[in-house]
């Protein structure tokens, strides 16, 4: 497996692409970049995108879900919650953070907590940790976990946002994030990449 990241400035929103290095099929993980900007970094590395992972709802991670899939192809994948919420402009804030609504969109595949969704050599494991929103989930790749909202450095997501809960964020992060290996690496949504153990010690929001 392999895996490139783009960042985009006005949301402060970090896009990711997995890979098989050898067929050169991969999966979008938050496409809150623009989509040429996605189609450029898919290029670079001459991969071929077969999958749209979402780890949550909101406008500034699905913005360019719908135009990627039309042009790509791609297969929108999310966990129960996330099908039900990536289309409801309510809670996904797409009016509000875009000027126009996302709405009437489902996923493709969903994901059971714990399930892994595979393709060729790469294996992408679905975890539930809703708190951030009732749908956030997080996908764990060999020793890498894209974490999107739910755990930044230092930092947490927000929970007063549609759907947030703060007694629920804590108990995901410490319940299924925080028993992951200390070495295990977050690449989040937004900010700078950590480790767990790194986090257990020195987050602000949620300590172990």
């Amino acid at each position: 497996m392999k895996f490139d990241s783009i960042f985009y400035t006005p949301t402060t929103e970090n896009t990711y692409l997995v890979y098989d290095e050898n067929t050169k099929n991969g999966a979008v993980i938050d496409p809150g970049c623009r989509t040429e900007d996605i189609l450029k970094m898919a290029e670079k590395n001459g991969v071929s995108i077969k999958y749209i992972l979402l780890t949550h709802c909101h406008y500034d991670h699905i913005m360019s879900m719908v135009p990627l899939k039309e042009v790509t192809g791609a297969k929108i994948v999310t966990g129960d919650m996330g099908s039900r919420n990536i289309g409801n402009p309510d809670i996904n804030l797409t009016f509000h953070g875009l000027g126009y609504a996302i709405e009437g969109v489902n996923s493709d595949i969903i994901l059971k907590d714990g399930e892994e969704l595979e393709f060729d050599g790469v294996k992408i494991k679905c975890i539930y940790t809703p708190g951030h929103t009732n749908c956030g989930v997080c996908y764990l790749c060999e020793n890498e976990l894209f974490c999107g909202d739910t755990l930044f450095l230092r930092s947490c997501g927000r929970w007063d946002l549609p759907t947030g809960n703060y007694d629920v964020l804590e108990k995901s992060i410490k319940e299924k994030l925080y028993v992951l290996p200390d070495e295990t690496v977050l690449h989040s949504g937004h900010g700078d990449a950590s480790t767990i153990g790194y986090e257990k010690k020195f987050n602000f929001c949620i300590k172990a």
